[in-house]
């Protein structure tokens, strides 16, 4: 969808770009501070599988709370 002014502008695509780039952040601070020893190994180890968990407790969310409005 363009802006007036001409301007290609896609927010859902950009928002999914920013989270990626986000999430690769986060994932790359546990890594370092796993490594430093400053955190357990244990939580950059789950990390992951925590941020799955949480991505499909949003969609079973999500479709459900639209269940009635197809």
């Amino acid at each position: 969808m363009p802006i007036p002014g001409g301007i290609p502008y896609d927010f859902k695509e950009i928002a999914n770009k920013i989270a990626m780039l986000m999430g690769i952040l986060i994932y790359a601070l546990l890594w370092i501070l796993a490594e430093l020893k400053l955190i357990p190994v244990v939580l950059f180890a789950i990390f992951p599988q925590i941020v799955l968990l949480l991505i499909g407790i949003f969609i079973v969310y999500i479709a459900y709370s639209r269940r009635n409005s197809y």
